[in-house]
């Protein structure tokens, strides 16, 4: 047995103490989960340590673009592989004939209440170590994403909106207290739902639910946060640069550096669209609708100024609707 593993035996309640700390004495549970494998890594002599989450394929933690390239290409062949094991909850380790970076790897099933995960450790020199160490490891591991998903769930609770799913108010203000202003690719957008409050007034609340959350649906349809492309024949989830807020009781705020002026107006003018066809099983025909103001941030400008031009733009759209319809405002 190699010094280097007769320390790491000795020394094995220090070391699974030390990623605990690192993982939990940060705010930031994704760099300290991240903290806590290269140590690990560095302790266990591995060639790359690798944090997979079964369900989305999301690496939490890659030594580097290689790893990831390798890592995309062979773990769904892992997964299927495994996947007896897996389910049974075992701790295994095996060679499975993959690429050669690949070989000698020993994978670890973990599970909390919200996800399953695979711990794989390759070029690992160590694997005769005491079972007792692995599961020892496995459930501090578990712990620590335990707390990582807390934390992930506290903060999405704060900053979604219950009804749309959305992000909110909360997460808007903590977006606009990190933007650049100097940014350069910015669009900002405005919208409202045209006599919501007419919706809940004389057909109910609950009607006027419906609404929200099928304008809400349509915004998410043309600016998703995420989508998935084709990483080296692997589905990734890959972000879009696009954010939709839900920041009042009818008004949703678009902030997007990923496209240009002339592509989100068109794609407004379809959500509009579309927003008057919503069916809000009420029977009858409703004037309803997608109000909006859509403007490019220039570098510099105070984003209270963005807003206020987008804002004005929206409100001489509503007034145009008004008259289209022959209505009067708050009707």
């Amino acid at each position: 047995m190699s010094n280097k593993l007769m320390t790491l035996e000795d020394n094995k309640y220090r070391l699974l103490h030390a990623m605990t700390m690192l993982a939990l004495r940060t705010d930031d549970v994704v760099d300290g989960l991240k903290n806590s494998l290269y140590i690990l890594k560095d302790n266990l002599d591995s060639g790359n340590v690798v944090l997979h989450k079964k369900d989305d394929g999301l690496y939490i933690h890659y030594d580097s673009d290689a790893t990831m390239k390798y890592a995309n290409k062979d773990i769904s062949c892992i997964v299927n592989k495994t996947s007896k094991l897996i389910e049974k909850k075992e701790l295994f380790c095996v060679d499975m004939n993959l690429s050669e970076y690949f070989k000698s790897m020993l994978f670890m099933h973990l599970k909390t209440d919200d996800n399953d995960y695979i711990l794989s450790i390759n070029n690992c020199s160590e694997t005769r170590m005491d079972s007792n160490f692995w599961f020892l490891l496995r459930d501090t591991l578990q712990v620590i994403l335990k707390r990582a998903e807390s934390y992930e769930r506290n903060m999405k609770a704060i900053s979604t909106d219950l009804l749309t799913g959305l992000e909110n108010r909360n997460s808007y203000e903590l977006r606009l207290d990190k933007l650049n202003e100097t940014e350069p690719n910015l669009v900002y957008g405005l919208f409202d739902l045209f006599r919501l409050k007419y919706i809940n007034d004389n057909y109910s609340h609950a009607v006027g639910d419906i609404y929200i959350k099928e304008v809400a649906n349509i915004l998410n349809r043309y600016w998703p946060k995420t989508k998935i492309e084709l990483v080296d024949d692997t589905e990734q989830l890959i972000p879009t640069g696009h954010a939709i807020y839900r920041v009042g009781g009818d008004e949703f705020v678009l902030l997007t550096t990923k496209e240009n002026m002339d592509l989100t107006r068109v794609k407004a003018g379809l959500a509009s669209g579309e927003a008057k066809m919503i069916d809000l099983g009420v029977g009858g025909e409703l004037q309803i609708g997608l109000n909006l103001g859509i403007v490019e941030h220039i570098p510099g400008e105070i984003i209270k100024d963005t807003y206020m031009r987008a804002d004005a733009l929206l409100s001489e759209d509503k007034r145009k609707m008004y008259l289209k319809y022959g209505l009067k405002r708050r009707q």
